[in-house]
C-alpha cells in the first residue's frame, strides 16, 4: 500500500460528507397542485407548498410550464419563503390555454437552481367547471394575475419585494459552513501528509 492511499480515501470520505451533510437541510415540495387538480381560468388557484426551515432559501420563482409545448409563463419573482412566511400564493388565470400537462417549477432562475416541480395538473377554459372541488384560496397569501400564452420575451407578471438586501445570518449557513470546513480539513490533511 502506498503513502498516498490513506490520503486519497481521507480526501473522499471527507468530500463525500461535505456533499451529504450540505444537503441534508435541503427539502421542499409543492403540495398544490395535485395530479387530480383542475385549475380554472377566470378564477385564483390556490398553490401551497412545504419546505426546510434552515436550508438557506428565503425566496424562488414561479414558473408554469407545459410538458407538449415549448415556452414558460413567468408567474413570480422573488416569492417570499423564510421561516415565518405564509407557505402559499394565489394565482389569478386570465386566457391561459388549457390543458392537462402543465406544472409549476420552483426555482431560482439567476443561477438556474431548481428547488421543486408539482404534479401535473389541469387548467380548464373558463367556460368548463371542474369535476370534483378544489382548494379554496388562501385569504392571507398574496395574489398574482398571470394571462395570455408562453412568452420568452415577457416578464414575470409580479416581483416580490426582497426583506433586505443584508447577508444572511450565519446561523442560516450551518451545513454550508460544515462542507467547507471539512473540505478545508481535508487539504490540510492533505498538505500535512505530504510534508511528513
Amino acid at each position: 500500500m502506498s503513502r498516498t492511499m490513506p490520503f486519497r480515501l481521507g480526501t473522499n470520505l471527507c468530500l463525500i460528507l461535505a456533499c451529504i451533510v450540505s444537503q441534508a437541510a435541503s427539502y421542499f415540495v409543492i403540495n398544490q397542485p395535485t395530479s387530480s387538480t383542475q385549475w380554472s381560468n377566470g378564477a385564483a388557484n390556490l398553490v401551497t407548498w412545504t419546505k426546510g426551515l434552515e436550508d438557506g432559501i428565503d425566496a424562488f420563482d414561479v414558473e408554469l410550464a407545459r410538458l407538449t409545448d415549448d415556452g414558460l409563463i413567468f408567474v413570480a419573482r422573488d416569492v417570499p419563503c423564510a421561516k415565518g412566511q405564509t407557505a402559499a400564493l394565489n394565482i389569478h388565470l386570465e386566457d391561459i390555454p388549457p390543458a392537462d400537462d402543465y406544472f409549476l417549477l420552483f426555482l431560482n432562475s439567476t443561477p438556474s437552481t431548481m428547488y421543486a416541480t408539482s404534479s401535473r395538473f389541469t387548467i380548464l377554459d373558463s367556460s368548463k367547471t371542474p369535476n370534483a372541488t378544489q382548494p379554496s384560496t388562501n385569504p392571507s397569501a398574496a395574489t398574482v394575475t398571470v394571462s395570455g400564452s408562453p412568452n420568452p420575451t415577457q416578464l414575470f407578471a409580479t416581483t416580490f419585494a426582497l426583506a433586505n438586501g443584508s447577508p444572511l445570518p450565519l446561523s442560516n449557513m450551518g451545513p454550508a459552513a460544515i462542507g467547507l470546513g471539512l473540505a478545508l480539513a481535508s487539504c490540510f490533511f492533505g498538505a500535512a501528509w505530504t510534508l511528513l
